[in-house]
């Protein structure tokens, strides 16, 4: 798809970068702790986060004292982190535009380190892992962090999935006013068909360690829309003229799922560390 090349980007997360900042709620303390242990990160080590958004991975590097080169093809997204670093009192982040197709023009250098929150699916993987062949010190390596998605319970079950969710409400609101496609940017989304560790495993990173990490989160039913107005599927520009009537359905819907307005459930974060 183009936009996976473009440097400018074409509305792939347009107008989605104050609710990433505010509603993305980032990786668990101990994906990040188990990255510092992995990679003996400290003040002398250098790590790239490609595809950065607003910083949920950069932020937390960068409190632990880790120089981090935060690396993201959308200006609203690096200046969203910019702002949430200094009202953390956190300093340490080099925000640069660009994104895989750019990388080596930015001119880096070596680096031990490249992460990928939720990103990585976005990129031509098998060239950028090439490209990171070329920057990243013989003992460094890479990780790729991924989260929950409402579209994972559908893909996992299948047509099997009979219980109501608050992911399934969202999903079929989200298809409702935006049609029988999984929108992103100016198209549709088609999520790779080789999982992540495949494409890892063929390329020079190819020793790969797979981590979980599960917790309880409760959600509000405002953080559930604010949510959904951060990503690629329905973000404030997908929905234009509808985005009131969006929220408002959307709303409707969940409260009626649940009156009280939250939702209890279980989060999973799953990290792959990749190393020659």
């Amino acid at each position: 798809m183009k936009h996976r090349r473009e440097i400018k980007n074409p509305g792939l997360f347009e107008a989605t970068a104050s609710y990433y900042s505010r509603y993305r709620r980032g990786y668990p303390p101990e994906a990040i702790e188990a990255l510092v242990r992995r990679f003996d990160l400290d003040s002398s080590t250098g790590v790239l986060d490609l595809g950065c958004g607003t910083g949920q991975i950069a932020i937390p590097l960068a409190e632990r004292g880790i120089p981090v080169i935060a690396v993201d093809p959308d200006v609203e997204m690096l200046a969203e982190g910019l702002r949430a670093e200094q009202a953390t009192g956190t300093t340490g982040i080099a925000w640069m535009r660009g994104n895989d197709a750019t990388l080596e023009l930015l001119h880096l250098g070596p680096i031990v380190l490249c992460t990928m929150g939720a990103s990585f699916h976005w990129m031509e993987r098998d060239t950028v892992l090439a490209a990171l062949d070329r920057m990243i010190v013989d003992d460094g390596g890479i990780a790729v962090l991924s989260g929950d998605s409402v579209w994972r319970e559908n893909e996992s079950h299948d047509d099997l999935v009979t219980e109501r969710t608050w992911s399934s409400v969202v999903r079929e609101t989200v298809l409702g006013f935006l049609g029988a496609e999984r929108r992103a940017g100016t198209g549709t989304y088609r999520h790779p068909a080789d999982r992540h560790e495949v494409v890892l495993a063929r390329s020079a990173f190819n020793k790969v360690d797979k981590l979980s990490f599960s917790a309880r989160q409760e959600l509000t039913t405002e953080e559930i829309i604010g949510l959904q107005l951060s990503t690629s599927y329905a973000s404030p520009a997908q929905l234009g003229p509808r985005l009131g009537e969006f929220e408002s359905a959307l709303r409707t819907r969940l409260l009626r799922l649940s009156p009280s307005g939250v939702f209890d459930g279980e989060t999973t974060t799953e990290l792959l560390i990749a190393t020659r």
